[in-house]
């Protein structure tokens, strides 16, 4: 059956990798029949004429459109093309360039959940504390992309960070500690691939919350690749549930990310959507 693709495209995602795959995969829609329409900016007000919604970019194009649209029925696939593509490779997984093009016109989909942080939507993860430190000290850098950017922040931040004190409240419990990490996540990975939230998975109705406590200093090179393995939630600072919401206060403005775009404040209140969007998904 001939469908009606809305196709958004971020040109500057990875380098301009999008816009590279941009006219192969308008190609391949006219090969199969289909008809589309493309947005670089400017996008359409409403998506009730498109039967699909394909994404072209990382997990920061993810972001900025989900919270264009706040909400959107129809189908959604991505084209995996940013520096960052942790949402996109969790349902593509290493599919290739032509295998991302035969998902985005299956017809299967599978609901997945999203969250809002103080009313702000994510679908991959919230990160606080030292990971949102991170994100901010890499903002606009150049120099490196993707995991290598992550990698080299973080090595380079490791020696000067200073945890802080903060209460989390969940409905399961309430409970106080000097964090140096939050992780509130959706999907597995951040940054380019480190496996924050092993455990976690889009579609089973809860986020995984990981509190990593104040670590000294040798440590904090020493479990570094035990996190990036996703091997840490055995270690003794690490504890781990699986919760619907989660309210985080500081005395302290504490910085932040959702899906890797940059927030800073005192309090996060971090709600889930079960099942809010239907996803085309190799792996889901």
């Amino acid at each position: 059956m001939k469908e009606h693709y809305l196709i958004i495209c971020n040109p500057q995602a990875g380098k301009g990798s999008a816009q590279k795959s941009l006219p192969k995969f308008e190609n391949f829609l006219i090969e199969k029949g289909h008809s589309f329409e493309t947005f670089i900016k400017d996008y359409p007000k409403d998506l009730s004429r498109f039967s699909t919604l394909v994404i072209m970019g990382g997990d920061g194009t993810i972001n900025y459109v989900f919270n264009y649209y706040k909400e959107i029925s129809i189908p959604i696939a991505f084209i995996i093309g940013g520096t960052g593509n942790d949402y996109a490779t969790l349902h593509l997984r290493n599919n290739t360039l032509q295998e991302q093009f035969e998902t985005a016109i299956q017809s299967k989909t599978s609901l997945v959940d999203a969250g809002t942080c103080n009313g702000k939507l994510f679908i991959n993860g919230v990160g606080i504390g030292f990971d949102g430190w991170v994100v901010k000290s890499n903002l606009g850098k150049k120099l490196f992309t993707g995991k290598m950017a992550y990698y080299t922040t973080i090595v380079s931040l490791l020696l000067f960070y200073k945890e802080k004190e903060i209460t989390i409240t969940t409905p399961e419990r309430e409970f106080s500690m000097n964090a140096f990490m939050l992780s509130i996540a959706k999907g597995k990975t951040y940054g380019g691939g480190f496996m924050l939230a092993p455990l976690a998975s889009p579609g089973d109705g809860k986020f995984d919350l990981i509190t990593i406590a104040k670590i000294g200093l040798l440590k904090r090179f020493l479990y570094l690749p035990i996190i990036e393995k996703g091997k840490h939630l055995g270690l003794p600072i690490v504890q781990f549930q699986k919760t619907e919401h989660i309210k985080i206060t500081s005395q302290h403005a504490l910085q932040a990310h959702l899906d890797g775009e940059y927030l800073e404040a005192k309090t996060f209140d971090i709600k889930l959507l079960r099942g809010h969007y239907r996803i085309k998904s190799k792996v889901y």
